[in-house]
């Protein structure tokens, strides 16, 4: 009997490299090709053991390693705080470590699971060629299967622990940026640093102001760049998406009203395109509001959202047309942002 193996927590999150892969998925299917193939030959069978034992014991052994070092590293974060969100950069390396550990000890488990199954498979097979061969054969049969009744019930207990591990690298994934992201900062660091140098208009940006023009939506989306790249600035969880709620009043008149999510982009920050039209607009998002004004004769179009919320620090909200951001020499559109906004520099 085969035991698939299913990640009860969902599939990982949007955007995870090859690295991160759908684990259960792999596992599955190298079961179903154990199950399919022959039962291997008596060399096999012996071979197959020998490997079997050998990733039982690097198993264990990664297991106690994981389990010290799970210890070491919870003494160094603070409470309630997982450690891939800690402020020191030092218990960030090591919440690193603990992934590649984590996916280590589940790409053993993994083969050990795969072997087992096959070693099973084998020796049903040949129970199955030793029925009505005499009583001394019938014995032998029924000690067989009291071992395989061991080896499923180990599967069995393989297959729980590997459930455990897929849900807490999951948990860490959560949080952790991808070798993607990671890239697409350093991308987005370079062209920040260029335009850093041409002076977007930092004369005129203020960190309190509300709505902004394009080239000090372009210094925003620069300083968010740097704080991506900042190795003091803890990562935030991108499971929490803030609700940004939006109401658009001409006259005194309700003329628009609609809830958005803001994507979170890392290190507690957040964005979104939305549509507005003239009038005042309230937009409030985690029991704080702020307002802008659009004159009656603009015309309605695409606004991008910027949300920066650390821990125990007033929030920073910037609003700013694309069009007009768009509009600015070397404007600098990161490419850390998330393609559905669908934002990309205009050909020069």
């Amino acid at each position: 009997m085969l035991y698939p193996v299913t990640n009860p927590t969902g599939p990982p999150r949007r955007g995870v490299p090859a690295t991160y892969r759908p684990y259960c998925r792999a596992l599955l299917l190298l079961l179903l090709c154990s199950a399919l193939a022959a039962p291997p030959a008596a060399g096999q069978s012996a071979d197959l053991a020998k490997e079997i034992e050998a990733l039982t014991a690097e198993r264990q052994m990664l297991t106690k390693e994981l389990e010290q070092f799970q210890k070491t590293v919870r003494l160094i974060t603070p409470p309630g705080l997982r450690p891939e969100q800690s402020g020191d950069p030092t218990v960030r390396k090591l919440a690193l470590e603990l992934v590649r550990m984590r996916e280590r000890l589940i790409a053993i488990t993994e083969r050990e699971v795969t072997l087992l199954q096959q070693q099973i498979a084998a020796a049903k097979a040949a129970a199955t060629e030793a029925a009505g061969r005499g009583a001394d054969e019938r014995r032998g049969r029924r000690s067989r299967q009291y071992d395989l009744a061991r080896e499923e019930e180990n599967v069995r207990r393989l297959h729980a622990l590997l459930q455990s591990y897929y849900a807490e690298l999951e948990q860490a994934l959560q949080t952790m940026p991808t070798e993607e992201e990671l890239a697409l900062r350093e991308a987005a660091q370079l062209e920040a640093a260029q335009a850093a140098l041409e002076e977007l208009s930092e004369a005129s940006f203020s960190v309190d102001k509300v709505h902004l023009s394009g080239a000090e939506g372009s210094t925003a989306l620069t300083q968010m760049t740097q704080r991506l790249m900042d190795p003091e600035l803890p990562e935030s969880r991108r499971d929490i998406a803030p609700i940004c709620a939006i109401r658009t009043r001409l006259y005194g008149t309700l003329v628009g009203s609609e809830n958005r999510s803001l994507r979170p982009v890392g290190k507690n920050q957040y964005v979104a395109k939305i549509r507005l039209q003239p009038g005042d607009t309230t937009l409030r998002i985690q029991e704080r509001s702020w307002k802008i004004h659009l004159p009656q004769h603009v015309n309605a179009g695409a606004y991008l959202i910027t949300f920066y919320k650390p821990a125990g620090v007033d929030p920073e909200l910037h609003v700013f047309s694309v069009d007009d951001l768009l509009a600015q020499k070397n404007a600098h559109v990161p490419a850390w942002l998330p393609r559905e906004l669908a934002l990309r520099p205009r050909p020069r």
